[in-house]
């Protein structure tokens, strides 16, 4: 079964550690809007209901009583005035009923006092029939009406001590709403700070832990040690960081291999290298084509003008190689100097003869500069052996021995060198600069060895 693997970015690993932070905060806000929502719902019933209830009640009995003021002066004084006073207070406890209709539902004994208020005019309107007939009240009659009035103060007075009770419980409500608010808050927020402290302490421990190691790495490699570098197994940067890391160590062993057998004249990768480079490629089965190059004429230009401009030739040559790679190659090129005026090409088969032939024309129009101005007037250095003859040795010229994996034969890089070292010492047969291509299909024989000018 494949295993997966979840990704995840230090930018999210970061903002993963404010999730617990975003949630505490939208937990806090919800709870507290909810709260809010409650407090102000209970405030709204206190002062649209309670409060109107215990105010209606409070007027609905001071209407009262000043009716029955007026309806004792008139009983007393018969007088048309207080009658009139009466029926005007009539119609204000009226008004006042009316007017507290909304909050009827929560004091439904408002209309039980309305109902008491309904006997109790009708009680005062045969009191007044009594009045206008004969001298006095029957004692049965005014009784009655005594009883519907203390009804009516018995009932408005008790909705004004409930509104006044139910508005002490709605504030302990209110009061009791803000202390667990509080404590619920104040436990979110500790655990919230737990939780954020947790979060953000794991994912901060693995991203120093993580540095740490990267560091140790950079002293290994800072010491000199490529080998066994501690590596970050996590999925995010600083894993593919130190894979880099590692990868970069890699690269730097086969740089200080190519380093150490570099040449330090021309600082071009050695021998070792070359062979290494060659055998990859023939394993990892590359077409490849292999161009050794060899000065002719190299020892009698150095026996003239001794071993210091014999190296700047050496240089020289090197330079040309480079140059001509760099700008007619491409970057899969590989250029050695295996030694002494021997250098090594290994590219493409596809472009091996363009770069040859360049490489040949530029080292010839380069080399003659490197003779004092009587030897390049001949074309020739002259000298005298020990036996005192007369030798003649031409300007110097580059012989290149070439093979075409794709047209020659080869199992390992010891059959390119033996078939490149026979091709050389056909080259080096011509007096002018020349390359000699493989056209044998890496099969030895004495004959039949082509060349190409």
């Amino acid at each position: 079964m494949k295993k997966v693997v979840i990704r995840l970015a230090i930018g999210i690993k970061i903002l993963l550690g404010f999730i617990p932070l975003l949630i505490l905060i939208f937990s806090i806000t919800s709870l507290t809007l909810v709260r809010l929502n409650r407090v102000n719902r209970i405030n709204r019933e206190i002062v649209s209901i309670d409060m109107v209830a215990e105010k209606t009640a409070e007027n609905m009995g001071e209407i009262l009583l000043a009716q029955e003021s007026y309806g004792r002066r008139y009983m007393i004084l018969k007088s048309r005035e207080m009658l009139t006073l009466f029926q005007r207070r009539d119609e204000e406890f009226n008004l006042e009923y009316k007017s507290a209709a909304a909050v009827a539902e929560s004091y439904p004994a408002l209309d039980t006092a309305a109902f008491y208020h309904d006997d109790y005019n009708r009680l005062f309107e045969t009191v007044f029939e009594f009045l206008d007939s004969v001298a006095t009240v029957p004692p049965e009659t005014d009784s009655l009406r005594r009883n519907a009035f203390d009804r009516q103060v018995s009932v408005l007075r008790a909705v004004g001590l409930e509104a006044k009770r139910n508005q002490g419980k709605k504030m302990k409500a209110i009061a009791e709403v803000g202390r667990t608010t509080f404590r619920t808050v104040a436990i979110l927020t500790c655990v919230g700070i737990a939780l954020i402290i947790l979060i953000t302490t794991l994912i901060s421990r693995n991203i120093l832990s993580s540095i740490g190691i990267l560091k140790a790495a950079a002293n290994m490699v800072s010491l000199g040690t490529f080998i066994h570098l501690p590596k970050v197994n996590s999925h995010d940067e600083l894993g593919d960081l130190s894979r880099a890391f590692n990868e970069m160590a890699e690269r730097l062993i086969k740089l200080e291999e190519a380093y150490k057998d570099a040449s330090p004249l021309t600082r071009l990768p050695g021998g070792i290298a070359i062979e290494n480079t060659l055998k990859h490629r023939i394993e990892r089965g590359e077409p490849f084509a292999f161009c050794m190059m060899d000065l002719d004429n190299f020892k009698p230009f150095n026996d003239r003008y001794g071993y210091g401009r014999g190296n700047t030739v050496i240089k020289m040559t090197a330079e040309i190689i480079r140059q001509v790679t760099r700008e007619s190659g491409d970057c899969t090129d590989f250029v050695g100097h295996i030694g002494g005026d021997d250098f090594a090409l290994i590219t493409k088969p596809d472009q091996f003869e363009k770069l040859c032939r360049k490489i040949i024309e530029e080292f010839d129009r380069r080399i003659i500069e490197h003779y004092d101005e009587e030897d390049r007037a001949q074309g020739c250095i002259l000298s005298v052996s020990r036996r005192g003859e007369h030798l003649t040795f031409p300007i110097m010229t580059i012989s290149i021995a070439a093979i075409n994996s794709l047209k020659s034969t080869v199992h390992n890089y010891i059959e390119v060198g033996e078939i490149v070292a026979e091709l050389k010492k056909y080259a080096k047969k011509f007096s002018t600069s020349n390359l000699v291509i493989d056209r044998r299909g890496g099969k030895k024989k004495e004959n039949n060895v082509s060349k190409k000018k």
